[in-house]
């Protein structure tokens, strides 16, 4: 390529109605970035986005709601429209070329085929366009491939409920058959009312924290806390290198606590390579 970045519009979505799932391929080649939504339309928002699902060679690499993408992408401070909608791979928050790009998804690496389905609901006349952040494949400058080419970002939801306040045990891959590196866990709840968050690696406390103690330490980096989610993120710095790298624990416990019966989902930012998770 003769231009170190492309943005452009993607192949149009088809089947974009009111209610039901729009869908759309990403010709496969180069290193992608950023997978933008632009909403329009008469009556569309992205809380009428049930779920944004991408699938790299018919595997989920990433599912979560417009509301979660959305609070995500604050979350790390990024400045947010009414009118579009992010799905970032690289993470132009971070504190280096490295750590932004380690993440961004090299499909030049035996991707065949990139599906994405948009499930909507309840919109008017929507319209929905697709823009692509694109750059060249992961290579040194000796034409080597990247040691990084291999990991890919992926957010993979997991819906949780407790009917009474407490702890809550969370069970996430770990060790040499499926661990993966985590970079932030986003806690979802529909009521705001998990208070304390444990992280254990091989009987080690890793993360410990309460709401409040949890939400300063972020905001002193930047980060921005988003209502209603509790945000464990071992990279709230922006050193991709200080994320959980689970791959060779022997164990790996996550207590999350709440005040009362609450309900959500568990959005895990993982760096993976598309085989594994």
């Amino acid at each position: 390529m003769s231009v170190g970045k492309l943005q452009r519009y993607g192949i149009p979505f088809s089947n974009v109605v009111a209610t039901g799932t729009a869908t759309n391929l990403i010709t496969p080649g180069r290193t992608l970035e950023n997978f933008r939504l632009k909403l329009g339309g008469t009556t569309f928002t992205k809380a009428m986005i049930s779920l944004v699902r991408i699938k790299a060679n018919g595997k989920t690499v990433i599912e979560a709601t417009g509301t979660e993408l959305d609070k995500m992408n604050a979350y790390r401070g990024e400045t947010s429209d009414a009118s579009f909608l992010d799905v970032q791979f690289a993470d132009y928050k971070m504190m280096g070329e490295v750590d932004r790009m380690v993440g961004a998804f090299d499909t030049s690496l035996g991707i065949a085929n990139i599906t994405t389905e948009v499930t909507i609901n309840g919109a008017t006349a929507p319209v929905l366009t697709p823009i692509l952040t694109e750059s060249a494949a992961q290579k040194s400058a000796d034409g080597s491939v990247s040691p990084f080419a291999g990991l890919m970002t992926k957010i993979l939801r997991y819906p949780f409920s407790v009917a009474t306040g407490g702890v809550l045990p969370l069970t996430v891959p770990f060790g040499p058959q499926n661990g993966a590196i985590i970079k932030r866990v986003h806690v979802a709840t529909n009521g705001g009312l998990m208070t304390e968050a444990v992280v254990k690696e091989d009987g080690l406390v890793v993360h410990e924290s309460n709401k409040a103690e949890n939400e300063f330490e972020q905001k002193k980096f930047g980060r921005v806390p988003q209502t209603n989610f509790y945000t464990i993120d071992f990279c709230a710095d922006g050193n991709v290198r200080k994320a959980l790298d689970t791959r060779q624990a022997r164990s790996l416990e996550w207590l999350l606590k709440f005040s009362a019966a609450e309900s959500g989902n568990v959005l895990i930012e993982y760096l993976d390579p598309l085989g594994n998770l």
